[in-house]
């Protein structure tokens, strides 16, 4: 190496500029010579760590009691052998055999087994410890390793390591562990009592099994419970293969939903409707259908509400022309009688006696005038110009103060429906008769006018039910709650309306009426009795405990129609 230049006989180093910054370890930095295994060129190590080939070192030494460093200046001791006792650099020599051993011929594996062995070796399926993705086929026995063949020949090729004794994997000596309370005792027995399994059996010698912690505990070998454990695993093998299978069957059914609902595989059910598309964006398409024909019908019902606020508009504009007209014209006559009559009040006495009869004539036009404009209301008199509005669940527009509402009341005969229906009426309870045919009222309550049917319900005027239905926004069903044998018969008609076509949008009020009799049925025990949750699924329905007699609940019953039957939030219902 150009680097450094040694005189021998002043036994001075000099160092030169170095040429290159790489510095091969191999060689030495003396005389720039590679290093051997043997001779005069095996490398020798100084106490400062240098390493000088044995050739320089004889022309270093010159006969005293220590060799100075060329490198630092320090001393090394040298005894009576003189160079010869100085430490060679193995780890050094150990790379140069290694890197002679590969530059040798392949690895002969049929040295040590054949190829049938080392397949049933590899069958054991123990990992390599000098590389993990290598399979294990030896033991070295001296430095307890599993190898395969080729990390057994790099780190046991020097002459150190190669005297190691390798056996085959499936003849590695059994390890007899030892108690962990005697070290010096094999542990040969294992402890079975529950108490001690924490969290798995505890190992022990003879000394602990009959003197010790696990003195008359329950106990077995090591080899024969291993021995268990190894029958109980391979029992167990069948159930772990058959639930991997069902496991793995699972993946994959589960793969082929997600594929059919990505739409990366077709089905038949797809085929059918969208080719080749997934289930989600089936979904999704319904979805968009079903809000598309929302939006569609819902513009027809804005242009119905439209239509219907240009037709008020319309129409009261044309009364309010209509009025002016004849007020204007009513005006104009008034008008030239004032100024007939003031002409014929100042001429003389005789034209005045003979105008008599067409001044009176004037003034009686006049009175009927006034009496045409007195008898006009407030409300044409001063106009308000506002519409109120008012729109209800179905989307349709109602102009005017009172929303007016189509209400039919049924139930079964002595159920309340009548003294109901004249409670919120008249306010006043009535002892009634049975209902023969019907009443018809009209209930004004907020800003909704409730038009109410009452129907009998004896049993021969129930077939006639039907008649009523049609346009009923809402059905009151009065149940009397205090007529327990009846209540059966009670449900069995609110099912029979349940199924009536013309009655599918209409609002359901029931009303648990004649709630102050004592051991009524509450509302809670006709809910579950009807199953009322299941019979009025998919409608509006609300039941409400009431007594005709006091008027409670009627009113809270009508706030709910009302909250039903106008859509909230575009009316106040004060």
């Amino acid at each position: 190496m150009s680097g450094s230049n040694f005189d021998y006989n002043s036994m001075t180093f000099v160092r030169a500029t170095p040429s290159t910054d790489k510095i091969d370890l191999l060689e030495c930095r003396v005389c720039e010579d590679i290093f051997s295994l043997q001779g005069e060129k095996v490398p020798r190590l100084l106490y400062c760590g240098h390493t000088i080939c044995h050739s320089c070192l004889i022309r270093l030494y010159q006969r005293c009691s220590s060799v100075q460093c060329p490198f630092d200046r320090q001393t090394t001791p040298v005894g009576s052998s003189g160079v010869w006792g100085l430490k060679k650099n193995f780890a050094l020599l150990e790379l140069l055999e290694r890197l002679q051993k590969n530059n040798k011929t392949e690895i002969n594996i049929n040295t040590y087994m054949n190829a049938e062995t080392m397949e049933k070796e590899e069958q054991l399926h123990v990992l390599c410890d000098e590389n993990d993705n290598h399979t294990a086929v030896l033991y070295c026995t001296v430095c307890c390793t599993n190898l395969c063949f080729y990390c057994s020949e790099q780190t046991h090729s020097t002459r150190t390591l190669a005297k190691h004794r390798r056996v085959p994997l499936s003849e590695k000596p059994q390890e007899r562990p030892r108690c962990p309370l005697h070290p010096s005792h094999v542990a040969e027995f294992t402890c079975l009592q529950d108490t001690c399994h924490q969290p798995s059996p505890p190992l022990m010698c003879f000394v602990c099994k009959d003197y010790g912690v696990h003195k008359n505990h329950k106990h077995a070998l090591v080899e024969a419970e291993a021995e268990n454990i190894r029958t109980m695993v391979k029992n167990a093998g069948p159930l772990m293969r058959n639930l991997m299978e069902e496991i793995n069957e699972t993946i994959q059914r589960l793969d082929q939903a997600m594929l059919r609902l990505e739409g990366g595989e077709s089905s038949n059910l797809v085929e059918n409707e969208i080719n080749n598309t997934g289930t989600g964006c089936m979904a999704r398409a319904r979805v968009q259908l079903y809000f598309q024909h929302l939006r569609e019908t819902l513009q027809v019902q804005e242009a119905a509400a439209l239509s219907a606020v240009d037709t008020h508009i319309r129409e009261r504009l044309a009364s309010l022309r209509c009025l002016q007209e004849d007020l204007a014209s009513s005006l104009s006559q008034v008008a030239v009688i004032c100024v007939q009559c003031e002409q014929a009040v100042r001429q003389d006495d005789t034209r005045v006696l003979s105008a008599s009869v067409d001044i009176n004539h004037a003034l009686n036009v006049i009175e009927k005038h006034k009496q045409m404009f007195t008898e006009l209301g407030q409300e044409q008199i001063q106009p308000d110009s506002s519409i109120p509005i008012t729109f209800t669940k179905d989307n349709r527009v109602h102009i005017g103060p009172k929303m007016e509402i189509r209400v039919v009341t049924l139930g079964l005969d002595g159920a309340g429906k009548t003294s109901v229906l004249f409670k919120l009426k008249q306010n006043e309870f009535m002892t009634m008769i049975p209902t023969l045919g019907f009443n018809v009222e009209t209930v004004d309550y907020k800003n909704m006018k409730f038009t109410i049917w009452d129907v009998g319900g004896q049993p021969k005027l129930r077939p006639l039910w039907k008649h009523y239905y049609l346009n009923t926004q809402a059905v009151v069903f009065v149940i009397d709650s205090s007529d327990q044998p009846r209540l059966l018969e009670s449900s069995n008609e609110l099912a029979k309306l349940m199924t009536e076509k013309e009655l599918k949008d209409a609002a359901l009020l029931i009303l648990a009426n004649k709630q102050d009799i004592p051991g009524c049925v509450t509302v809670e025990t006709i809910t579950e009795l009807f199953g009322l949750y299941k019979l009025c699924c998919g409608r509006s329905w609300h039941i409400q405990s009431c007594d005709a007699q006091s008027g409670n609940g009627l009113h809270d019953g009508l706030d709910w129609l009302a909250r039903q039957l106008v859509a909230s939030g575009v009316h106040d219902l004060n």
